[in-house]
């Protein structure tokens, strides 16, 4: 599968916690999955495993 259109941004929680407390993220690292709406359709907590991140990826593009 091609990740043609995926953007993967990182986000240093401490110097952003506005967006953590407003995101609802209550531990790091959090995966989050956002449509290209930016809605979240996705969430891991802790470092998900590369399947769950292409099978959340696929579920999006169907």
């Amino acid at each position: 599968m091609g990740l043609n259109g995926v953007v993967h941004v990182e986000v240093d929680a401490e110097s952003q916690l506005e967006l953590v407390r407003e995101l609802n993220i209550l531990s790091t690292p959090t995966t989050l999955i956002l449509d290209s709406y930016g809605r979240e359709v996705g969430r891991a907590v802790g470092a998900p495993k590369r399947e769950q991140v292409i099978s959340a990826l696929e579920a999006i593009r169907e």
